[in-house]
């Protein structure tokens, strides 16, 4: 992962550790002079994933839209604001985004297709759509006009701007705007695409999340199925320790009688003559 500056402040950073960003000298990222607090915002990366961290005072810390107290977790394409700062995290090391598309529109689902296919959604992360979950059991059209399945009123957006198809196991953006007006995906700017499970979508100030379990995350498609995750897995044997069974009994060699225990014959004749007392009393004292 990486810090991106859209207008320019400062060069790319890449995240390991703790990037802080203020305007006190020594700081990794120190603009003096820029209105941000001495300590505004720190990126931690560590074995968790990537955090976004506010000290305690620091005024104006928002992502993607939304404000930031304390502690908030990152991912590619996230947009922080930090005052007037920009900062975008982009993946340095994800697979290139795929641009080829199908050429025409995705084929009617049957009934069982449309009920797998409701898993997949563009949930909305800032914006008026904020909250709000569209499945991509239909084709989404997303735009200005009145018509449109996800409605972005803004002036700066066209009325049909591009619409979001379902084919098969893969989410395809398609352009329908003339110009270069571009959806930006995951910090970069695109207009054909196909999409991927997380990533992020942004028109102007609208944000959306493409969320879709069981789908092939980036790069997997082209790994091939020997390389996909596989749906079951072989156990290896453990041993469970049980109680000891008892010695079996070894045959004797052949010719040779079986020897007995002498002590099990002893406790035979005892029972047997306990046995017979007993009947005998019953038979004398008995009424």
């Amino acid at each position: 992962m990486q810090l991106t500056f859209p207008n320019g402040e400062h060069p790319n950073v890449p995240l390991q550790g703790e990037v802080a960003v203020g305007s006190r000298p020594g700081l990794r990222i120190s603009l003096p002079g820029s209105g941000l607090a001495a300590h505004h915002a720190s990126f931690i990366s560590d074995r968790r994933g990537l955090w976004l961290r506010v000290p305690n005072g620091a005024p104006g810390v928002h992502l993607n839209a939304r404000p930031v107290q304390r502690l908030a977790l990152l991912r590619a394409g996230d947009l922080v604001c930090l005052d007037k700062l920009r900062v975008v995290v982009k993946g340095s090391d994800q697979p290139a985004i795929e641009t080829r598309i199908p050429s025409a529109a995705p084929a009617s689902l049957g009934e069982a297709q449309r009920v797998a296919a409701s898993r997949v959604v563009l949930r909305g992360l800032s914006g008026p759509h904020f909250g709000r979950s569209h499945t991509l059991v239909e084709p989404r059209l997303l735009g200005r006009s009145s018509a449109a399945d996800i409605r972005l009123d803004d002036p700066a957006i066209a009325d049909r701007h591009a619409v979001v198809e379902l084919h098969g196991d893969r989410v395809v953006l398609r352009a329908l705007a003339p110009g270069k007006d571009a959806t930006w995906l995951n910090g970069v700017p695109v207009r054909d695409a196909v999409l991927s499970p997380g990533d992020q979508l942004v028109v102007e100030q609208h944000r959306f999340v493409l969320e879709a379990p069981g789908l092939p995350l980036r790069g997997q498609d082209a790994l091939g199925k020997s390389a996909a995750t596989p749906h079951t897995q072989t156990m290896r044997a453990v041993d469970v320790p049980v109680a000891d069974d008892p010695p079996p009994e070894e045959a004797p060699a052949p010719g040779q009688p079986r020897t007995r225990d002498p002590n099990s014959l002893w406790w035979l004749i005892a029972a047997a003559t306990i046995l017979a007392a007993s009947l005998t009393m019953l038979l004398v004292y008995a009424p």
